[in-house]
């Protein structure tokens, strides 16, 4: 299983939290998608996306779908193989 995680920021931040939602409208559509969740932080600007899937290749099909999406254009992902988890 693969966590990803985006961060965007910038000056404005509702333009690209609507972008971000705008990206993330797809993922239902993906095979091996788990789960999003959009998190904003406290004290700063910042946006994060914050992403589970099966493997790699399923969130690289998603990846596609984002296009010019310019939040996702400007994020780089951060990929973490999945060692545990609990619920």
């Amino acid at each position: 299983m693969l966590t990803v995680i985006h961060t965007f920021n910038g000056p404005d931040t509702d333009r690209i939290l609507g972008e971000v939602r705008t990206g993330i409208q797809s993922v239902d559509d993906i095979q091996g998608f788990k789960f999003a969740s959009v998190n904003k932080q406290e004290n700063t600007d910042d946006i994060m996306l914050f992403s589970k899937w099966d493997t790699r290749s399923a969130y690289e099909s998603w990846a596609d779908t984002v296009g010019e999406n310019k939040a996702f254009k400007s994020s780089t992902p951060q990929m973490f193989e999945v060692l545990e988890e609990k619920y």
